[in-house]
């Protein structure tokens, strides 16, 4: 478990995850997106982010966070 906490890798992938739970939390917030769309925003993200801190690789995160991005941009 140590290793987990020492793993750059790792907190990358949790940054991510904050930053798409920010941008998600922004949609919700302002009016921008619906139900639907917030509940397709988290099914992306938070998979990417265990699969990200399970793998020890931020690219999971990364895609979750870029799905958010699409979901957004596809709103404005």
């Amino acid at each position: 478990m140590t290793s987990l906490i020492y793993n750059r890798s790792v907190w990358l992938a949790l940054l991510l995850g904050v930053l798409g739970g920010v941008r998600i939390w922004v949609m919700a917030s302002t009016g921008v997106a619906a139900l639907p769309h917030i509940l397709a925003a988290l099914t992306l993200l938070i998979p990417g982010v265990f699969f990200g801190v399970a793998l020890r690789s931020p690219w999971p995160a990364a895609a979750g966070l870029l799905g958010v991005v699409v979901i957004e941009l596809s709103l404005s």
